[in-house]
């Protein structure tokens, strides 16, 4: 029997908080008793919540006076409680505090379970990449309040956090999805140190969403050799058909991928210039060849089997392209145009 005791006792004050804590449970329940039984019948302190104000007052000893035990034994029970504050409730203190710097240094260090929901999770660090991606995110006002956390290896980050206003970090360990709420996220960028490490994490990441059902979860891979661009979507295709590969290289391409699922695949298409549904081509429109309505424009083409895609200003090398339509907007001779088709259009500018 004692030893079954002792093994009771070592289990429940096995943390050190445990043992303060019920040194003040037990102060609590011997002040109470003797309260209840010496003080006068009506007085105030036999009030449970009276008394527990009493406790709390007395224990930390801040002294208020508005309530005090009159009797001996009442007395008595305050000094118990005073003495367990004095103790034990400095050790719980002590404790406290050392727990929450351990928590805010766990935290810097990427050690902390983390609890995020509809955030941004980028696997891969890189500090001045990561910035300027979130510095676009942040300027679309659906998105300035949006949680981003960064995983790393190692060697991608020694000491604390840089930049804990911006982003949260998780160690990339094995519990490192969990932590960082991977399957609670909106997207999931990963950006490995090279392309075919980005094919591999994220048939990681992919195994990992699946465990829970069919993932509801954006997922991006941040490609960076654009001379692989065809083999290494052919990979990720294999790994899931929901994966969108995104250059790497531009962050407002990559924030505009983040916000807008989707959209990716576009600029991976025009970046690329030649996909299943066509190639890019630049059309100069023949100086004096008249003018038309950007929109009686594009209906000609769409017509034909093309999307007109921006307009030029001119025929220059250097010529700015215009994506968005003014109002009333004309195309004259002497402008140019993107045009997405399966073959060079050719365009009868005289019988428009």
């Amino acid at each position: 029997m004692p030893i079954v005791l002792l093994r009771l006792v070592n289990r429940i004050t096995g943390r050190s908080w445990r043992m303060p804590a019920l040194v003040l449970a037990a102060a609590f329940l011997a002040g109470w008793l003797l309260i209840a039984v010496f003080e006068e019948p009506g007085a105030e302190l036999k009030n449970p919540v009276d008394y527990v104000w009493y406790f709390i007052v007395s224990g930390t000893t801040t002294g208020y006076g508005d309530l005090s035990p009159t009797t001996l034994g009442g007395r008595i029970g305050g000094v118990i409680i005073i003495v367990a504050g004095l103790t034990a409730g400095l050790v719980m203190f002590a404790e406290l505090t050392l727990w929450m710097g351990k928590g805010r240094t766990m935290k810097a260090n990427g050690r902390a379970q983390l609890h995020k929901r509809g955030h941004v999770v980028v696997v891969g660090y890189e500090r001045e990449a990561l910035r300027a991606i979130i510095g676009q995110l942040r300027a679309d006002p659906d998105f300035r309040k949006t949680p981003v956390v960064a995983l790393f290896w190692p060697e991608e980050l020694s000491g604390e956090n840089p930049d804990p206003d911006l982003y949260d970090v998780v160690a990339n360990d094995d519990t490192a999805y969990e932590r960082a709420c991977l399957e609670r996220a909106r997207t999931v960028l990963v950006v490995g140190r090279s392309d075919d490490e980005t094919v591999r994490v994220m048939l990681g990441v992919s195994a990992y969403l699946r465990r829970g059902g069919e993932p509801q979860v954006h997922l991006l891979a941040g490609l960076r050799d654009g001379g692989r661009r065809a083999e290494i979507t052919e990979a990720l295709n294999l790994v899931s058909a929901d994966i969108e590969p995104v250059d790497i290289d531009d962050p407002a391409v990559v924030a505009v991928a983040i916000r807008n699922p989707g959209v990716a695949a576009i600029y991976h298409n025009l970046a690329s210039t030649l996909d299943t549904d066509g190639t890019l081509y630049r059309v100069d429109v023949p100086a004096g060849a008249g003018e038309w309505s950007r929109i009686d424009l594009a209906i000609y083409l769409l017509r034909r089997g093309s999307t007109l895609l921006a307009v030029g200003d001119s025929h220059r090398p250097n010529a700015h392209f215009r994506l968005t339509s003014a109002p009333d907007e004309r195309v004259r001779g002497g402008q140019s145009l993107a045009v997405v088709a399966p073959d060079r259009p050719t365009i009868p500018w005289e019988e428009l």
